[in-house]
């Protein structure tokens, strides 16, 4: 359902500002639709000011994305003697959706000279219009502002419990810890084969012998696929001089990826980077999907949507798409719309020149410039 905002003016009183050598930025402020903002006031080259409007990033924030549906005018007053205001600047500025959150703010540099004030007090502000705004349905189910309900259980039964950790993941050689019940509580996946009543010593678990199913059981009904076992390996040892009860090894994912999955439990918060600050999005959202793990699936489909460009929206269109279907038409979309682009690019010629990986590859690109065709002709 859609809402207006409220009009916005956010405005803050510097009264020693050509005092100001560097960057000024203003306290934190928030628009109603709970996105959060800063104003940057910077002394440049020597003898100008620049204005900016700074985004705050969330903790799953990499584009403007829902911040670009509004509207926004920086401006600069200064404060006279008779204390009556004069305007010096003012601007409007819209900001595209795909812009990295991470680029700095908007604005203009250079928009006042120093030596022109003749006060030192200045007003710098901003409006934010009063225009429509529909927050995304994703963010509202999927991203709690409170900690889940089950996070805040599990961290109580702690206080009772005498038990240290009692999981041990090897993956990839690379050894991680946690505790069953922690672990049971945070995913069906996980209790299910922690149960006590799982006493097998060597099990090969297959995904699809599961009796839970992942929240996307109904979407990959466009192309076939082959069925993959799930490269999970539980070892119970009981007898462990460790306190070991669960040995888990995992073989087809990277251990970075499991580490953020296992932080996720434990605290919520997602990592989505490597140390390398190379995207795991897509990772997290297999191992997500795979796991039962609903709400990291949820924000890791965003996060895919939010990350898609011309460089990696091959691989996501014709490995990812297939086996998650609910991923199709935002991607197929994207791809259709930027086709020129993408059939450029190094990873789509990469796929073909790897095709046997993509079984699927001419049933997806028929779609792919059936749809492009479309946008085309309605230019």
């Amino acid at each position: 359902m859609s809402q207006a905002t409220s009009q916005l003016t956010y405005q803050i009183t510097l009264p020693k500002s050509l005092e100001i050598k560097g960057s000024y930025y203003s306290p934190i402020f928030s628009t109603n639709n709970k996105l959060f903002w800063q104003l940057l006031f910077q002394f440049e080259n020597k003898e100008y000011y620049g204005l900016y409007l700074k985004p705050v990033a969330g903790p799953d924030e990499i584009t403007w994305r829902e911040r670009s549906k509004l509207s926004f005018e920086i401006f600069i007053k200064e404060i006279k003697n008779n204390n009556q205001t004069t305007e010096l600047f003012k601007e409007n500025f819209d900001v595209p959706p795909e812009t990295n959150i991470g680029c700095g703010g908007y604005g203009y540099a250079n928009v006042i000279k120093k030596s022109l004030l003749q006060n030192k007090e200045l007003i710098i502000g901003v409006i934010i219009g009063d225009i429509e705004y529909k927050e995304s349905s994703f963010n509202k189910k999927y991203i709690p502002e409170h900690t889940p309900k089950n996070l805040i259980e599990v961290w109580k039964d702690q206080l009772f419990d005498f038990r240290s950790v009692d999981v041990e993941f090897n993956v990839q050689g690379e050894k991680f810890y946690a505790c069953s019940s922690i672990l049971s509580k945070r995913s069906k996946f996980f209790a299910k084969i922690l149960s006590d009543d799982d006493t097998n010593d060597d099990i090969d678990i297959d995904s699809n012998d599961d009796d839970e199913s992942s929240d996307n059981e109904d979407c990959n009904d466009d192309y076939d696929n082959d069925e993959v076992d799930d490269p999970m390996i539980l070892n119970n040892d009981k007898e462990s001089n460790y306190q070991i009860k669960h040995r888990i090894k995992i073989s087809e994912y990277d251990p970075i990826a499991i580490s953020a999955m296992l932080e996720y439990l434990y605290t919520n918060q997602i990592k989505w980077t490597n140390e390398e600050y190379d995207s795991i999005t897509t990772e997290l959202f297999r191992l997500a999907d795979q796991y039962l793990l609903s709400d990291l699936r949820e924000r890791a489909k965003i996060r895919i949507l939010d990350e898609l460009k011309v460089s990696n929206v091959s691989n996501i269109m014709f490995d990812l798409v297939p086996k998650y279907g609910d991923l199709k038409e935002p991607v197929l979309n994207y791809m259709a719309k930027n086709f020129e682009q993408v059939n450029n690019s190094q990873e789509f010629k990469d796929i073909l020149e790897n095709l046997v990986d993509y079984p699927n590859y001419n049933v997806i690109l028929s779609e792919i410039l059936a749809e492009h065709f479309k946008v085309q002709k309605a230019k």
